[in-house]
């Protein structure tokens, strides 16, 4: 059976493929009816994600099979090189390629303990970083050996934010895909190609809708959250 996962339900050949993997054996041992079961994934049984309808599951699944078409890429993806299982890297693995492509924007937020014990934190711009490393600039991101686990993704002074613990040190830079906005004392980026607002804190928004939060719980980075916002055309 296919895995879920946030890209993956390009992978269920059908719906009910697609709710049977909210459930176990003894659902149907005890609950006997796939009706009765279904209703009950759908409000929350079994799991806290967005559960969709039988049409709603069509079309995303036609999206993201759009968003993970690679054959129009000219340039070789640096997660064809990924040697690890961690969960993250895995994650961003899955989304080079629409970030590559320009139909999903990812935001990376980092926090990672230095050896000094201090930590730093960050929020980066996932298709910028890839952009930066094939270009080559200076201070970029080595993707390849990131996925090849020979480095380490950390936050620096040039992403989207940084913010070194000790010092207390601040540092917010606008990038080729997001402009950052300080509304009403929450922390948003603007899509410079569709212009709509990315909130990245807890506060309510009524952008919300145009992201969707994952968590991640990494053995190599520890707690990760992505935001992933899929871009209009």
């Amino acid at each position: 059976m296919a895995m879920r996962g946030d890209l993956n339900d390009v992978n269920f050949g059908s719906y009910g493929e697609y709710m049977k993997s909210f459930t176990k054996v003894e659902d149907y041992r005890y609950l006997g009816s796939k009706n009765v079961i279904n209703a009950l994934v759908k409000v929350g049984y079994r799991t806290n994600a967005t559960v969709y309808e039988e049409h709603e599951f069509y079309k995303r699944r036609q999206q993201l099979k759009e968003l993970t078409n690679a054959k129009v890429l000219t340039t070789r993806l640096y997660s064809t090189y990924l040697k690890s299982d961690d969960p993250a890297l895995v994650a961003l693995a899955e989304r080079e390629a629409p970030n590559v492509l320009m139909r999903l924007s990812t935001i990376i937020f980092l926090q990672i303990r230095q050896r000094s014990g201090f930590d730093i934190s960050g929020y980066i711009d996932y298709a910028d970083s890839l952009r930066a490393c094939s270009l080559r600039l200076l201070g970029a991101a080595n993707w390849q050996a990131i996925f090849e686990g020979r480095t380490m993704l950390r936050p620096n002074r040039s992403h989207l934010s940084f913010y070194d613990w000790h010092s207390a040190f601040f540092a917010f830079n606008n990038s080729e895909n997001y402009e950052v906005i300080n509304y009403k004392k929450c922390l948003m980026f603007k899509h410079t190609g569709d212009h709509k607002f990315v909130p990245v804190t807890t506060t309510d928004s009524i952008h919300k809708d145009n992201v969707k939060r994952t968590f991640i719980e990494s053995p190599l980075y520890g707690c990760v959250i992505l935001y992933d916002h899929f871009v209009r055309k």
